[in-house]
């Protein structure tokens, strides 16, 4: 007889996998206990070889891949020291398993088209909407003639309208990103380059939206990068068989509520939590300075709020939509942010020190931040604020020692200078977003796209990234990012920045995909040498990387390769790139209580 241990060591809560521990202790095949600690779970076993393989390969089968695993593992164990008792259960958004996909969503089964089909694995039809549980076959297949006829289609999941659609669907605000949902899954390379991590991330049991750039020269795909899933819900999943059998490999989707989820140092990060009314709670070692705290954040569809406090050293955070102005009793300030992301990075350290946060966002404030060996913060960077129109761009310029070198720009390719001067950036500028937009008219972007009369700052920045991604070499020229002292903190001579992209640019006219990999590739650099400055004064252990600027994934890469190798990382993955992490983290930013 052998003890044996199954563990599954997550990155954040996973709800599914407590779900099946739970269902596992109610085996009758097998005599088992279970635990869980903290994002850890683990079943644990004894009995003979022949029994424990068994056990091996069911629970192989069982427990599908999420994005969050970081360490699955089987060891041998002396003494059993899980328990007999259920795992406190957690709400489960999961629609369908691995079990039940098969019966109801392939056109083979018998049972296709059954949305209400029972599931003993995933019990997903426990949790569908009453409109759903009724619904037929035939009733499914109207739907798709419908978007056949119509060409787009609205259909409802967890209260959000979804609007799915053959062609791209136009949006009010032009600075989200085209989403594809994927009916395909075979043809997916067909149509965009993509990972084989990236893949098994789509897969995942999260069903993400993850950034894809298309193959070159796609016939129909003319964006530069575009946001893509596989179906999440039963509904959808059914639909999306029907279209494959038509040959239809994706359709556009808006509202869609799979997790936008980034890849960052090895690992998969939420962007942010916008599930509605979902209560996320996590075990504070620190005393936070406030008893509630209220922030921001902005998914790609829509404002969410997340409220914060703090009871015997458990953080509770409720997310939900925003549906009124924010109260004014309640901490919200935006110029907080990295503060926030710092300080929610810190809650399991009773006195953290000697770290700093690298905080990139397209909504707030972008700094650098240290906490010294006292708890004390101090701003190191801040990311100016950057003109919104092209004829300030260009004057800024002119009265900068860059002045040549945009005359001769306009000389030389005097099409992207009248471009330059029609462009204007949606508000906030102060962020590397706005720059990669600028710069990309300085590299032909709207030149490049003879079709589309104006692009917007998404698209814009969106070119550079794929751009940059294209470039198969490891060398590329060194674009100057230096720095500009003020009275309290640093910040970023954007004009010279720019007159570095235009010499490249007249010099090299041809090679863009080298010279946008060679921007990510400087500024990772110039932010390393000035994480290695601040190491020199205060001691730097660890460099948190935070914030929806980090949706550019090549940036990531790039500073997270360089930093990696003097600095331990973190991306607090447990909280988010920027949702919940800033509630959490506006407990402890010390400024006066609110009456």
């Amino acid at each position: 007889m052998k003890n044996i241990r199954f563990e599954f060591n997550c990155n954040r809560e996973v709800p599914f996998y407590g779900h099946l521990c739970n269902q596992y202790l109610h085996s009758e095949q097998f005599d088992l206990c279970i635990g869980q600690q903290g994002n850890l779970y683990f079943i644990e076993a004894q009995g003979k070889q022949t029994e424990l393989e068994n056990l091996a390969d069911t629970i192989a089968s069982d427990f599908l891949l999420s994005t969050s695993l970081e360490q699955p593992q089987i060891r041998a164990i002396e003494n059993i020291t899980g328990t007999k008792t259920l795992l406190p259960p957690s709400a489960l958004d999961l629609e369908y398993c691995q079990h039940c996909q098969p019966k109801f969503a392939d056109n083979q089964s018998a049972n296709f088209g059954d949305v209400n089909y029972p599931c003993q694995c995933c019990n997903a039809h426990l949790r569908l909407p009453a409109s759903l549980k009724e619904i037929k076959l035939q009733e499914i297949k109207n739907l798709v003639r419908q978007l056949e006829e119509l060409g787009e289609l609205t259909i409802e999941h967890n209260g959000i309208k979804q609007h799915i659609s053959f062609k791209p669907i136009a949006k009010d605000n032009t600075e989200q990103r085209a989403c594809l949902m994927i009916c395909n899954p075979n043809n997916l390379n067909a149509h965009f380059s993509v990972t084989n991590q990236q893949v098994l991330a789509l897969s995942s049991i999260e069903k993400p939206r993850i950034t894809a750039r298309p193959i070159a020269k796609h016939p129909r795909l003319e964006q530069a990068l575009y946001e893509i899933c596989f179906a999440k819900s039963r509904l959808l999943l059914v639909i999306c068989e029907i279209l494959r059998q038509k040959g239809i490999d994706f359709i556009y989707v808006e509202n869609s509520d799979n997790p936008q989820m980034v890849q960052l140092n090895g690992q998969w990060v939420r962007l942010n939590t916008a599930v509605t009314n979902s209560i996320h709670r996590y075990p504070a070692h620190r005393e936070p300075l406030h008893d509630n705290a209220q922030q921001y954040a902005y998914d790609s569809m829509r404002k969410v709020s997340c409220l914060a406090n703090c009871k015997n050293h458990v953080i509770k955070v409720k997310v939900e939509h925003d549906k009124q102005q924010p109260d004014p009793n309640l901490i919200q300030q935006s110029k907080d942010a990295a503060t926030c992301a710092l300080h929610a990075s810190c809650i399991k350290q009773k006195k953290p020190k000697h770290k700093a946060v690298i905080y990139f966002s397209d909504k707030f404030n972008n700094q650098i931040l240290t906490l010294d060996a006292k708890q004390n913060t101090d701003l190191f960077f801040e990311f100016p604020v950057l003109p919104n129109n092209g004829y300030e761009i260009v004057h800024q310029l002119e009265l900068s020692a860059q002045k040549p070198l945009i005359e001769k720009f306009k000389q030389q390719f005097p099409e992207d200078y009248i471009n330059l001067l029609s462009l204007k950036l949606t508000s906030p500028t102060n962020n590397v977003q706005s720059l990669w937009a600028i710069a990309a008219i300085f590299l032909g972007a709207v030149t490049a796209k003879p079709n589309i009369n104006a692009l917007s700052k998404q698209q814009l920045s969106d070119y550079i990234i794929a751009k940059g991604m294209c470039h198969k070499g490891a060398n590329a020229p060194r674009i100057d990012f230096p720095l500009t002292r003020g009275e309290a903190f640093r910040s970023l001579n954007w004009c010279k920045t720019l007159g570095s992209i235009i010499s490249f640019r007249l010099a090299e006219a041809d090679n863009i995909e080298k010279l946008a990999f060679g921007m990510h590739d400087s500024l990772a650099d110039f932010i390393c040498n000035w994480i290695e400055h601040l190491d020199q004064n205060i001691s730097i252990k660890t460099v948190l990387l935070s914030g929806s600027g980090f949706a550019n994934e090549l940036l990531g890469q790039r500073l997270s390769l360089r930093l990696g190798k003097n600095f331990l990382l973190e991306c607090n993955p447990e909280q988010d790139l920027e949702g919940v992490n800033l509630a959490v983290g506006a407990l402890y930013l010390k400024r006066r209580r609110h009456v």
